[in-house]
């Protein structure tokens, strides 16, 4: 089993055994997401061993800032002006919030310090129906209400200790994190958006299967809860923003350490403002949609499997959840540094995986003909 971070420059393999995570890397840079024993960290922070506090450099020397923050540039970038971008709006009722179907531009800023060569690229992507989309990431509360169960093989002192109801809910496998999904969608009398196949065990009870059926089917197709793709993910974390994060730029270094960045501390939870584990939810500042955490606290599953290739772009582009085990984390983590953390990032690992970092929020299609998408709504 594999987490890796598809960054350009950093080509690192985190093999998870058991608990216990180790690394190796093509250049003499810590990863984000690693763990040894269950205890997860990164680099910088409390935590560090590279780099001090997070704002020193190899050798002890202080970090020095290449490139300052800038604020946030609007869409559409340069050569996508006919990707007319929905009008961007809070429409949030009971912490979910809806947005409207729209063109948007994926990837990050062609300028981007350290952009990613697969996740950075631009390319027009346009999702063809409204979604609507969990507020904030599933809390330990939902999680407990809709299951009635903890995740297998659960314990308290390896949650990240952000043990309040409201923290999100955290070390859940993606199957865990679909049959949730599942759950709340027979619960509000939607169809499920998923069938898992030649599964074994019980929900908190070291539950996995082999694959779903017609894995080639598209979710973005189902009335019921489900993970997000990659698409949707960016276009409600970025609210008709194309910077590094909807707060603005990346701050640029002179190395890749865990350092203080402006923008992302308005927002998020990373490795320098974290003290090296998840907090409650709702406390950073929300984009224009009205959506909290998408950036930093914890990584957030995706649907769809992993791919090392360029954003599809298109319409509703890569709805299938597909056949192989990796599938995408989205939105970094309270351990991940600044420059792995950017909404274009994205990191992986097999279905099977857990941690303190893994989380999720869920997703739904609106659609404008389903009396059963009004009802809900209402």
């Amino acid at each position: 089993m594999t987490l890796h971070d598809l960054k350009q420059n950093v080509a690192c393999s985190l093999i998870a055994a058991s608990s216990v995570w180790s690394c190796a890397c093509s250049k003499s840079v810590e990863p984000d997401f690693v763990a040894s024993g269950g205890a997860y960290s990164g680099t910088g922070g409390e935590d560090s061993t590279n780099g001090g506090a997070g704002v020193e450099g190899s050798g002890g020397k202080p970090a020095v800032i290449i490139t300052g923050p800038i604020g946030p540039s609007p869409h559409p970038p340069p050569g996508f002006e006919s990707c007319r971008h929905s009008e961007v709006k809070e429409d949030c009722t009971n912490e979910w919030c809806k947005l409207p179907s729209s063109c948007f531009v994926m990837g990050g800023p062609e300028d981007e310090w350290q952009r990613g060569r697969h996740t950075g690229e631009q390319v027009a992507a346009t999702l063809t129906h409204a979604i609507e989309v969990q507020q904030m990431e599933m809390s330990r509360a939902e999680w407990r209400e809709i299951t009635s169960v903890l995740p297998s093989h659960y314990k308290q002192e390896d949650d990240g200790e952000c043990l309040a109801y409201s923290c999100p809910i955290n070390n859940v496998t993606w199957w865990e994190a679909i049959h949730a999904a599942n759950m709340l969608s027979d619960q509000r009398g939607l169809e499920p958006c998923y069938e898992p196949v030649n599964c074994t065990n019980e929900l908190g009870m070291g539950l996995t299967c082999k694959g779903v059926a017609e894995p080639q089917k598209s979710v973005y197709d189902c009335e019921g809860y489900r993970l997000g793709t990659r698409a949707e993910a960016e276009y409600a974390t970025k609210a008709g923003i194309i910077s590094s994060w909807y707060s603005g730029s990346l701050t640029v270094y002179d190395n890749l350490n865990c350092n203080y960045d402006e923008n992302l501390e308005r927002i998020g939870w990373y490795c320098f403002n974290s003290s090296a584990r998840a907090h409650q939810r709702g406390q950073k500042l929300k984009n224009a949609f009205g959506l909290l955490d998408m950036i930093g606290n914890v990584g957030e599953w995706l649907n769809e499997q992993d791919r090392n290739d360029p954003a599809a772009g298109g319409e509703d582009p890569n709805g299938t959840v597909g056949e192989i085990e990796d599938r995408q984390l989205f939105g970094g983590a309270y351990n991940a540094r600044a420059w792995t953390s950017t909404t274009s990032d994205l990191f992986a690992a097999s279905w099977d995986v857990r941690g303190p970092q893994a989380g999720f929020r869920l997703y739904r299609t609106l659609f404008d003909d389903s009396e059963r998408s009004k009802a809900i709504r209402e």
